[in-house]
């Protein structure tokens, strides 16, 4: 009925495992969507690190810099560090960022964090060790899923865009990884287990893990606290998930704190600043007369992202949908100057700022600011 009627059907927008290799390719609208998807995310948990906005859009800027420069560079840092999952690769960065602000001025980091760091910025290795390792035997699809709808209790509308997924399909596929989760915790336990007893209570838990153990699994239930103990685990694995997985993969987590925050950040309609110089500069370095042949560089080539929910202001994208013209040394002495440029694209950041410095609050050294998008 579409074609019929000249319309085409919704575009199925892409996950960021899809944005980021358009990125590696020298497009810059997939960096925006990456850039809307996760940023309330990423402003929140500044804002449990640092003291004040401000300083929290500094910390936010950084990360999203640094994460265009080693897409740019090629670097698979994400995709080692957290397989397919970008967004606790991204709270990482903050962390380690508020840490280095602490090193130069501790006052601009909030005052829990700064307890945290001061007495060492210590994993809390009392907890559940094991279940981190029975999320990290899990595929990379059902990670992710469990991370964004668990951990972080992201729309479904959100998950179903990080993922790739349709949106129908998201609670399905959640329900798969929850049991591919319990049937990893489980594996771990017999691993451990010798008691031929204890293995077989053990295996049949993990058959119908939701539902009252039978009469004689009971019956071994209440003179076994090991079993028992396993059996408590299996059956409250979502608020195990949510409260411990965080904890092991950040080590600094405020847990309800950061979603409240999260949840009060608009999704942004402005691109970060540092993006819209790297645009900028690119532009400036290519010639006028327009170019026939392939595209070199970065180009500014739009696809739809549903995440964004406002409308965009009136001649924003004037320029979506037209490849910058090509000049292929322009353009690779634009991306490498950018690539090389002290920390992580920050003079970028720098040469953006139009407010007078005397109507800012000091900055640490070695720490630019940047205004919110």
């Amino acid at each position: 009925m579409h074609l019929l009627l000249g319309l085409r059907p919704p575009q199925q927008p892409l996950s960021d495992a899809a944005l980021m290799l358009a990125i590696r390719k020298g497009e810059v609208e997939p960096f925006r969507q990456l850039y809307r998807r996760h940023y309330a995310a990423v402003q929140a948990y500044a804002f449990q690190c640092m003291a004040g906005p401000l300083h929290a859009q500094e910390v936010t800027a950084h990360v999203f810099a640094g994460l265009l420069q080693q897409i740019l560079a090629g670097e698979s840092l994400v995709e080692r560090r957290h397989p397919g999952c970008l967004r606790p690769h991204l709270l990482g960065n903050v962390r380690t960022r508020a840490i280095t602000s602490w090193h130069q001025e501790p006052e601009t980091l909030s005052p829990d964090f700064r307890d945290w760091v001061a007495a060492g910025s210590r994993w809390p290795w009392g907890e559940d060790g094991q279940l981190a390792l029975a999320f990290e035997r899990l595929p990379v699809s059902a990670q992710r899923l469990l991370w964004h709808a668990v951990v972080d209790r992201d729309a479904p509308a959100l998950t179903a865009r990080i993922t790739g997924l349709v949106p129908d399909a998201v609670p399905d596929a959640c329900d798969q990884a929850r049991s591919a989760l319990r049937q990893a915790r489980t594996d771990l336990y017999l691993e451990r287990l010798e008691l031929r007893d204890c293995r077989e209570a053990i295996r049949r838990l993990a058959l119908r893990p939701e539902a009252p153990p039978e009469q004689e699994l009971a019956a071994h239930l209440r003179v076994c606290p090991a079993c028992m103990s396993v059996y408590k685990d299996v059956t409250r694995l979502d608020s195990q998930l949510e409260a411990q997985l965080p904890v092991r993969l950040l080590g600094w987590w405020t847990g309800e704190r950061y979603l409240r925050a999260k949840a009060a950040i608009p999704v942004p309609l402005n691109e970060p600043a540092f993006l819209a110089r790297l645009v900028e500069r690119l532009r400036a370095d290519a010639p006028t007369q327009p170019s026939h042949g392939p595209r070199a560089g970065l180009t500014t080539t739009a696809t739809p992202d549903v995440a964004s929910t406002s409308k965009p202001a009136p001649g924003r994208h004037r320029r979506v949908g037209r490849p910058l013209p090509s000049r292929p040394s322009g353009a690779t002495v634009a991306i490498g100057g950018f690539l090389a440029g002290v920390g992580v694209g920050m003079l970028l950041l720098t040469s953006c700022q139009e407010e007078p410095r005397q109507q800012r609050p000091p900055v640490p050294a070695g720490v630019t600011s940047v205004d919110g998008p």
